[in-house]
């Protein structure tokens, strides 16, 4: 056995092993789990397939990855559970596959840190670069974009998506969709403001920063409907790239409504 297996472990015979994969005490690999390159599993982990794990991702201690959906019409179907790449998965993550009804994958991009406790349903989609801090949980079908930060016990109703460059505050409750640079928070979640920091870490300039708010503040403030102002905001903004990705996320057909703001100044929003 390989120096970097320790010999407590179990895999199984048809697993895939990469290149310098280390697999800690105790953990147990099971069939049709695929561990590319330079993947580090500590102790206590068990991974189940079809489940593929991409290069340089690491696991923590007690882990259950790829078990299945947790879903009373998943009927043991062979769904996938797809992680990428350069991934920190931290102590009792749970993240299982998906489900024919829902697509048959669960999917984890790259570059995501993902604190401990965090728990990832079924046919759940999540981009790269994202950060969940301890204690995060996703319903069924959930989607989330990238450079999103995912407060400390926030729980995600089911089929919701949150768009890129979102901030959910700790302990909220996100029961609609929340639109591309945003913060969040509440229990429910309401719409509190421009992500503006989150805009600045990802190199946005003042001026892009000042336009978003511009976008907000005409789509979330003044009188009528918001279908109205969705409508004349559109027309305004719709053809420029921040906008473009604001008005396509609205206008996607989904499960669940957009999470409205309540008395919020978009001209206030603190940097």
């Amino acid at each position: 056995m390989s120096p970097l297996i320790h010999p407590t472990a179990i895999i199984d015979k048809k697993a895939e092993i990469g290149n310098n994969v280390q697999i800690g005490a105790y953990s147990v690999i099971g069939a049709d789990v695929v561990l590319h390159d330079n993947v580090c599993l500590q102790s206590h982990i068990v991974v189940e397939g079809p489940t593929s794990i991409g290069k340089g991702t690491q696991i923590y201690p007690f882990c259950v990855i790829g078990t299945p959906a947790q879903h009373t019409k998943y009927k043991g179907e062979p769904a996938t559970l797809e992680i990428g790449a350069n991934n920190i998965i931290r102590e009792k993550v749970s993240i299982h596959r998906g489900t024919e009804i829902g697509g048959m994958s669960t999917v984890i991009g790259n570059n995501n840190f993902i604190l401990a406790d965090c728990h990832i349903a079924h046919d759940c989609s999540v981009g790269n670069n994202n950060v969940f801090a301890n204690g995060v949980a996703l319903g069924g079908h959930v989607i989330v974009g990238n450079h999103c930060f995912m407060g400390g016990f926030s729980a995600v109703q089911q089929f919701v998506r949150i768009g890129d460059i979102v901030m959910i505050g700790a302990k909220s409750l996100v029961t609609q969709d929340i639109i591309p640079f945003s913060i969040a928070t509440g229990i429910p979640c309401d719409l509190r403001g421009v992500n503006i920091i989150g805009l600045k870490r990802q190199n946005y300039t003042p001026a892009q920063i000042t336009h978003t708010r511009n976008i907000f503040k005409n789509l979330f403030e003044g009188e009528g409907q918001f279908s109205s102002r969705l409508e004349s905001a559109y027309s305004r903004f719709g053809s420029d790239l921040l906008g473009g990705k604001i008005f396509d996320f609205i206008q996607s057909k989904n499960h669940r409504p957009i999470c409205m703001p309540i008395n919020v100044n978009f001209s206030d929003t603190e940097e």
